[in-house]
């Protein structure tokens, strides 16, 4: 207890200071002081094995509205804003299984501020090196570094967004209402709009980065499809082209996420016609979706890590237009030259794209499950059919 508040009364003498202008913020002794605050107290959050962990969080709390207010005067400067991105990342993903409702509030209150000011000072007109393939890894880590604050953003975005912190923000008491969780995803989905931009201009090349980028959106995707749906058309686009580059990448779980994703927005779109609006902007959105499903996965070697996400992608963009689905396989199959090799390819598809199937592939419950599941089994002797006489180079 004594170590805690050795940190804290530093920390609110500079506060007061900087709040009073007794204390110039550019001053490079101010600025030290304010490095070492937030160093210290991220020392503290990683104490976590301590016993009695629960009075870090006793401890903490009343600190974050200043921790977070120092972007008021540093915002400018990246090396304190991910100093505050670590921490507040840190000190969500140790404690919030112990926090409580206020706890949990007053963590989400002052991360929004915080992420706010982070975005709109290194997210926007920032400029992403495209990584040349001859680096050496040395390199390769070295410029992942210079994005630390980006990763860091990502995997506070990703614990604020647990279902866990969710419930516990949400649970109104006698003595406050709770958070919305409407109010916590506007949160995650304005910082994921702060960073689509930067993971299509390069980011996606570093493996880090890229595997936490789509933990995130793979999440809020099956979670919140209809907000994806609904984000300005520029911002949709980059997300699709991001999801579209993952579903062929080298790792499992990253092209796993974006087959998923493509699958939850083409089901959302079943339902709700939730991309009318795009697709007046862009009308091939789901036939380049399917072309590229087929060229760049089905046919492939690589399929077979990623054979089920691939199917459950492919099923409800069939059933979107399935006339514009024929004519997009007829395509593929003049593209083969051989005769045989079209007919096979004909044949496949006819086994494996049945009407009524498609028809129920939106359906709820029981019904839709049946369906999944047939469809699984008939992709699987689809691919295994296909991949004996087709693999495209």
């Amino acid at each position: 207890h004594g170590c805690m508040k050795a940190v804290e009364a530093p920390f609110s003498t500079l506060v007061q200071a900087l709040g009073n202008k007794q204390a110039n913020s550019k001053d490079i002794n101010v600025q030290e002081s304010a490095c070492l605050s937030i160093l210290l107290y991220g020392g503290i959050v990683l104490a976590s094995e301590m016993s009695e962990p629960e009075r870090i969080p006793h401890f903490l709390t009343p600190s974050l509205p200043y921790l977070s207010g120092l972007m008021t005067f540093y915002a400018e400067d990246l090396t304190i804003c991910e100093g505050l991105l670590k921490l507040f990342r840190d000190y969500a993903e140790q404690y919030i299984a112990m926090m409580t409702r206020q706890q949990c509030i007053d963590l989400f209150t002052a991360s929004a501020s915080l992420l706010k000011h982070y975005s709109e000072h290194h997210c926007r007109n920032r400029v992403v090196r495209k990584r040349s393939s001859a680096e050496a890894v040395e390199e390769e880590f070295e410029e992942e570094q210079k994005y630390n604050d980006v990763m860091c953003a990502i995997q506070l975005l990703i614990h604020l967004g647990t279902k866990d912190f969710t419930l516990l923000c949400n649970t109104a008491s006698g003595a406050s209402h709770g958070v919305e969780t409407s109010q916590i995803t506007d949160v995650i989905f304005f910082g994921l709009q702060q960073i689509l931009p930067l993971m299509s201009q390069g980011l996606l090349q570093f493996p880090t980065l890229c595997q936490h980028y789509f933990s995130l959106v793979g999440f809020m995707v099956e979670t919140y499809p209809e907000k994806l749906c609904a984000l300005p058309f520029d911002l949709f686009n980059s997300l699709l082209d991001s999801l579209l580059f993952g579903m062929s990448h080298s790792d499992p779980l990253v092209s796993k996420s974006s087959l998923q994703g493509l699958a939850s927005l083409a089901k959302e779109h079943l339902k709700t016609h939730a991309l009318s609006t795009h697709l007046s902007t862009k009308p091939d959105i789901f036939e380049n979706c399917t072309y590229r499903i087929l060229q760049e996965v089905v046919f492939q070697p690589i399929i077979w890590d990623r054979l089920e996400p691939a199917g459950m992608a492919l099923l409800p963009m069939a059933a979107i237009d399935v006339h514009k689905f024929i004519g997009l396989v007829n395509a593929i199959a003049a593209q083969l030259g051989s005769e045989d090799k079209q007919r096979r390819l004909h044949g496949a598809f006819e086994k494996l794209i049945k009407p009524e199937m498609l028809s129920k592939v939106s359906a709820e419950g029981r019904e839709g499950r049946v369906v999944r599941v047939q469809f699984k089994n008939d992709f699987d002797v689809f691919v295994r059919d296909v991949q004996s006489f087709l693999i495209l180079k």
